[in-house]
């Protein structure tokens, strides 16, 4: 080899030297980093309770059991709860009972708009139907009274009428004897006295006229004595109506709470999800369980997930956000690894000190989203 060929050798050699040197500038070397971490998404686990306890009669899932929204998880029996309830049903049944019968007593009126006895006999409240009969006596003694009152009326009125014709009969013969007394034909004693008759009949007509008018003030008194009574019965009644309905307000109301405790017995899973963890007392036939007392966990199936995982330092400048990243997920129900693509969404901007059994290290934050689904 002349020197041309050897200095024209060596200048290829020098060449791809710097090319190799440049390329090298330009090439990133890509190298597994790895980092360990915990699932951070928000804790939205469902958490079962009983709001009055009981006694578990049958469970149908265990911890780790994948379950479906609405699949039956277990049964409960609370008999207090069901004491209760069938009592509130009694008192419900009573007052409701209690107003129709009433109501229907009120509603039922004579002409005179009196409260009749009609209904009463039926009357399942005795008190009630004890007091409806007395002020019913009440009333029909006062009927009666009102009724000779009239009769006596109706008596006077007669008498009156008579006494009425005689007086008029008087005026007549009087009026006939006054010339013939003048003129000497008639002695004026029997005018005189015709003229005494006159004023005595009079007198007794004033009389009776007195007695009707005060009779029929006590008939006046007599009705209105009837109308009080009445209306009194009547407001008592309505009082225990008004009574009746606002206790029934409360008795429902109450029912309503004891049969959303009572649906409570049979357990249903709220959400698609994971038995993340059962009371202990649940896990038995005859288990008791407490009132509020943590009975089911479940965590619900989600879409997406975050993982915060914990970098060194040295690997900072090695990944990127959006990066896709492959994440291994051991769960303490599944202990199977399981693989999930992944996507870097966040890292913190400054590295953090950890303690770690008398190690002081730092670490970057790197947030990575991944689909369960997947």
């Amino acid at each position: 080899m002349n020197r041309r060929q050897s200095d024209h050798l060596m200048m290829i050699i020098i060449s791809l030297t710097i090319l190799i040197i440049i390329l090298t500038y330009f090439i990133e070397i890509n190298s597994v980093v790895h980092g360990q971490g915990v699932i951070t998404t928000k804790d939205n686990a469902q958490l079962i309770s009983l709001s009055k306890g009981g006694t578990i009669q049958d469970i149908y899932v265990a911890e780790g059991d994948t379950v479906k929204k609405g699949e039956l998880l277990a049964k409960v029996v609370n008999l207090d709860l069901q004491k209760e309830y069938q009592r509130y049903r009694t008192q419900k049944g009573y007052l409701d009972k209690d107003v129709n019968e009433i109501s229907f007593i009120l509603d039922k009126e004579n002409e005179s708009g009196l409260i009749t006895l009609d209904g009463t006999r039926s009357l399942s409240n005795k008190e009630v139907k004890a007091n409806i009969e007395l002020v019913h006596s009440q009333i029909r003694a006062k009927e009666l009274k009102k009724t000779s009152l009239d009769s006596e009326i109706s008596g006077l009125q007669e008498k009156l009428s008579s006494k009425e014709k005689e007086l008029a009969l008087l005026a007549e013969e009087i009026n006939i004897l006054s010339p013939l007394v003048k003129k000497g034909i008639s002695p004026y004693t029997n005018f005189l006295n015709k003229k005494q008759a006159y004023i005595k009949v009079k007198s007794e007509i004033n009389d009776i006229e007195s007695s009707i008018t005060l009779k029929k003030d006590d008939i006046e008194l007599v009705v209105n004595d009837i109308e009080a009574l009445n209306n009194e019965l009547r407001l008592s009644l309505s009082k225990i109506i008004s009574k009746n309905l606002q206790e029934l307000e409360v008795v429902n109301s109450t029912l309503k709470v004891i049969e959303k405790q009572i649906n409570e017995e049979d357990i249903y899973s709220p959400v698609d999800g994971v038995i993340y963890k059962i009371n202990k007392s649940a896990t038995t036939h005859g288990g008791v369980i407490q009132a509020a007392d943590l009975l089911f966990e479940i965590k619900p199936k989600v879409r997406t997930m975050l993982a915060d995982v914990k970098i060194l330092p040295k690997y900072r400048d090695q990944i990127y956000v959006d990066e896709a990243v492959k994440l291994d997920v051991q769960s303490i129900i599944q202990p199977k690894i399981k693989s999930y693509n992944a996507t870097i969404d966040n890292i913190s901007p400054d590295s953090y000190e950890e303690n770690t059994g008398g190690t002081i290290q730092r670490y970057y934050k790197v947030i990575i989203a991944f689909d369960v689904n997947e």
